[in-house]
């Protein structure tokens, strides 16, 4: 099988991702600067470069032999990056168009980018499809962009295949949680949980490891252009809550504070081409998943 470099593997996502591909027999080498890494472990799984992706020289050789690469390694706040914007147009759209480059020159012959659902900004329809208008309202959003307009500048070179992923949760390790393992781990210590806003924001929540047999799908097949990965099913906060409750037995507590701003009202995607073109359907429920991720306490 195929040689395929995994960049951020040791991140929550890139974690998954590395064993759904060795599980499928493909030989994996992750580069990973581990600043912010949750699974440093993965060293015991396959080959781990200690590197970034802003240095070409250390690109260059994690990727000898390779022909596949997914491009997960990211700084991914929006809070930060409006304060860091500098720093994140550098990691993310820089580290990006590095990563394009170095791949071309050692002849890599597909490319599998992780970008967010951040891309879409405030949704002007629902479900939101791959063709929805692309304004993103952070600086974490506009990076992400940046790094597909990169990659798929070059699509013509190599095989590029977006991934716009939503809300993926699954493990209370990661370092920057989601809303999920924040509400989780708050109950687990007995505190109330802080929901922004009337609660009733709905967001599409998928497990991390339907995410990772996603990006396993892309680098099997031949599919590129510009895909979303969710659920397909938005959830509102509130139920959230209460769901994670149930999971973890408690009685939820909720404080509320004024809404954020920046933060999107509504998200719901439409997964209709990555079900067409790959056969992905996701296969963990909510409650199924929460519980999994209960399981990482």
């Amino acid at each position: 099988m195929a040689r395929v470099l995994v960049t951020g593997g040791a991140g929550f996502i890139g974690y998954h991702v590395v064993r759904e591909l060795l599980e499928r027999g493909y030989e994996v080498r992750v580069l990973d600067n581990l600043s912010r890494s949750s699974y440093r472990e993965v060293e015991r799984l396959c080959e781990l470069v200690r590197a970034d992706v802003r240095d070409p020289d250390a690109l260059m050789g994690a990727l000898r032999g390779c022909e596949a690469v997914v491009h997960l390694a990211a700084l991914i706040s929006v809070e930060e990056s409006m304060r860091e914007p500098r720093l994140y147009h550098e990691v993310n759209a820089g580290g990006t168009l590095n990563v394009v480059i170095c791949s071309l020159r050692a002849g890599v012959r597909k490319l599998v980018y992780a970008s967010s659902a951040a891309v879409y900004g405030e949704p002007v329809s629902l479900p939101i499809t791959e063709d929805h208008p692309t304004r993103p309202s952070s600086v974490y959003g506009a990076s992400k962009l940046a790094g597909e307009s990169y990659a798929l500048a070059f699509g013509h070179r190599m095989r590029v295949t977006v991934l716009r992923l939503f809300n993926v949760y699954g493990s209370l390790r990661r370092v920057t949680p989601s809303a999920v393992e924040i509400f989780m781990g708050r109950m687990l210590r007995g505190d109330p949980v802080t929901v922004y806003g009337d609660g009733r924001q709905t967001r599409d929540l998928i497990h991390v490891l339907d995410v990772a047999r996603a990006f396993a799908l892309a680098v099997e097949g031949d599919h590129p252009g510009v895909f979303n990965v969710a659920s397909g099913r938005p959830v509102a906060i509130l139920d959230l809550v209460r769901a994670i409750a149930s999971v973890v037995g408690v009685e939820a507590r909720v404080v509320h504070r004024p809404p954020r701003p920046g933060e999107i009202r509504h998200s719901h995607a439409s997964i209709e081409r990555i079900r067409r073109e790959m056969g992905f359907e996701p296969r963990i429920g909510l409650e199924e998943g929460l519980r999994l991720t209960l399981g990482t306490a």
